[in-house]
């Protein structure tokens, strides 16, 4: 909820991906979980002197014109048009994952340390499944072991905790979740743009776009004084928007057409691993023992998920656990 961050749901897997040096892969794997892992951590610094919701309008629009006008210095500004069949993904992902799903992440990151966050944000996959259940869907017996494990997980990492833990804090960013993952299970359903690259593109700029305008109610705009904001600060929103959002996504999309697909999702458990590394480092923050067991616990859990789920897609099923927000 980026994050980050991408705003787009994984990908089919590819069938047959090219060669690949094994140290380009390595550096590539290491580089998203090192920047996905990393985004929690600039989400905490940034918010130290910007508003929640403004520095993620302002993240996703400039990241958003930033891979548009790449594609269109590439490609030309007519790779830019999409079919108007396309445009109810792209704006289903767009106000739900980057907007909604990204907003809440930031407003809940206030109260939270980057580390619990990130253990909170790992759980998406989960939701993904309870949804599939809600709807009538029949998951294989092993996946709904891993979401009841999950759950029980997530629950355990909320009251392990010392009586400082934010509970508001805690529902909003668990709120995040869910709403990314309604909105990845909303999207895998309508016809996508046949540029990964344009419709992430335009997602970003939608949901940033919506985000600016619920600032206004929420009285961020207001609040914002540029004049006070800290050099720290920016340097941690130019590194989420360029490096997290921009380049990240760019190495994501790049291991997908190169790598199994298997291989590429363990970053959604290797994350959380770097956020709570570097929250301790950078900002001393400190998770309890029993909070680390209830982390292991959640993050074993959406390990299953997603090892069932790949297989459903290897059988040419549809998947159920798209991409964690970074």
């Amino acid at each position: 909820m980026s994050g980050a961050e991408p705003a787009a749901a994984a990908a089919p897997p590819v069938v047959g991906p090219p060669p690949v040096e094994p140290a380009a892969l390595a550096a590539g794997l290491g580089a998203v979980y090192l920047l996905w892992g990393s985004t929690y951590l600039g989400n905490r610094v940034a918010l130290e002197s910007l508003p929640p919701m403004v520095s993620t309008a302002g993240r996703f629009l400039a990241a958003g014109a930033l891979v548009l006008a790449v594609v269109a210095a590439r490609n030309g500004a007519d790779r830019l048009r999409l079919p108007r069949d396309r445009w109810p993904g792209v704006l289903a992902g767009g106000l739900l994952m980057v907007g909604a799903g990204s907003a809440l992440l930031a407003v809940g990151q206030q109260y939270v340390s980057s580390g619990l966050a990130s253990l909170l944000v790992a759980a998406m996959p989960l939701w993904v499944l309870a949804i599939r259940l809600g709807g009538g869907q029949r998951p294989r017996p092993a996946a709904v072991v891993g979401v009841l494990g999950g759950l029980a997980g997530l629950a355990l990492l909320v009251l392990a905790g010392d009586q400082r833990l934010h509970l508001a804090g805690i529902a909003t960013i668990v709120a995040s979740t869910m709403v990314w993952a309604a909105g990845s299970t909303l999207t895998q359903r309508l016809p996508a743009p046949a540029d990964h690259l344009v419709g992430t593109g335009w997602q970003m700029l939608a949901g940033g776009a919506a985000v600016a305008v619920a600032a206004l109610p929420a009285g961020e705009w207001h609040r914002l004084r540029l004049a006070e904001v800290t050099g720290r600060s920016w340097v941690a929103w130019t590194y989420l928007m360029l490096v997290c959002t921009v380049v990240g996504f760019s190495v994501y999309t790049w291991l997908l057409r190169r790598a199994p697909l298997q291989l590429v999702a363990t970053y959604a458990y290797v994350n959380p691993v770097i956020a709570v590394l570097l929250g301790m480092v950078v900002l001393d923050e400190r998770l309890t023992g029993r909070q680390v067991l209830a982390g292991a616990v959640v993050l074993a859990s959406v390990a299953l998920v997603v090892a069932v789920e790949r297989q459903r897609q290897l059988r040419g099923l549809p998947p159920g656990t798209p991409a964690t927000p970074p």
